[in-house]
């Protein structure tokens, strides 16, 4: 009798933990997907892109959080520090994993160690934008005009990948202007379009929407033209050598379990083989990257190594 009881009442919390085990299944409530710049960037578009087809597929809702501030850093440093139990994740970039680290004083993060880096999303190149009624009709013209009235343009950077634009310029057609960093790239945009700068880089994206919108690119930063503005030169046909393009992944914080990892990556890999996603990222100027988390961690050492040269050697001043 007593037997039959306690088998009884093993066989009940047993029934009782099943549900139990059930609802603490991953995911069980909505994701937070942090975005390290403002909204109205590529970033942004991405993460909300991509996030919408992983809600689909992941059965919660992907709730998009934008954290700007610092070239993405304060983003970073803020997911970073979540708890590891898959519900935030971050959107990184070669501007806040590769280049950070040698550009700022106050990380908040260690690039590697503190992420559990799972995919990479795309690439993209950026542009060269002016005003509309720039003087300069194309980039021969724009590098004659900036020689001839020395420090006495401006241009603004809101991010890391801009940065490395504007010093690439700098330092390969020999020219002095002035350089203002930016919280975001809308504001530099902005001051552009209002004249109180002469001009900036965008994202390809961007730059794209804003293209004979009252602005004008010039030039852009991919080793040949690019397919969506086969117009507008490629930088290095005037500067040989010149290339700048950025890379979009998606992480968790360090400790995040194995398995919702992969689960997350498969599910994105899901996302970016779908031919009509690739055709909207390449719409938007991108291309679609495949590489898994360990591949991510070997891309982010060996151009941290690219970063800490450029920083040596421009004598960058750690902000």
């Amino acid at each position: 009798m007593q037997r039959r009881q306690a088998l009884a009442l093993i066989g009940a919390a047993a029934a009782t933990s099943v549900p139990a085990f059930a609802q603490d299944g991953w995911p069980n409530k909505p994701i937070r997907l942090v975005v390290p710049f403002a909204p109205g960037q590529v970033t942004d578009w991405l993460a909300r892109f991509v996030g919408e087809q992983m809600a689909t597929e992941l059965g919660q809702p992907i709730v998009v959080e934008n954290r700007a501030g610092a070239n993405g850093v304060l983003g970073n440093a803020y997911a970073a520090k979540q708890p590891a139990d898959g519900y935030t994740l971050v959107i990184t970039s070669n501007g806040t994993h590769a280049a950070a680290p040698h550009m700022t004083k106050v990380l908040g993060y260690e690039p590697i160690n503190d992420f559990a880096h799972f995919t990479a999303l795309m690439s993209l190149p950026w542009a060269l934008m002016v005003r509309s009624d720039f003087p300069a009709q194309n980039i021969q013209e724009f590098i004659a005009y900036v020689r001839a009235n020395p420090n006495k343009l401006s241009t603004g950077y809101g991010s890391q990948s801009s940065r490395l634009c504007v010093h690439l310029l700098r330092t390969m057609a020999k020219l002095d202007f002035l350089d203002v960093p930016y919280k975001s790239l809308g504001q530099t945009t902005t001051d552009v379009r209002g004249g109180t700068l002469h001009f900036n880089f965008l994202d390809i994206g961007s730059a794209m929407a804003q293209n004979g919108q009252g602005m004008r690119a010039l030039a852009v930063t991919s080793p040949t033209r690019s397919a969506q503005m086969p117009s507008v030169p490629a930088m290095a046909e005037v500067l040989p050598g010149y290339q700048m393009t950025s890379w979009l992944g998606m992480a968790a914080p360090a400790g995040t379990p194995p398995a919702i990892t992969r689960r997350l990556q498969q599910v994105v890999a899901k996302i970016m083989a779908n031919p009509e996603n690739q055709k909207k990222i390449a719409a938007y100027g991108g291309q679609v990257m495949t590489q898994n988390g360990e591949q991510i961690v070997a891309t982010i050492r060996a151009e941290s190594q690219v970063w800490a040269n450029f920083a040596r050697d421009a004598g960058v001043q750690k902000e």
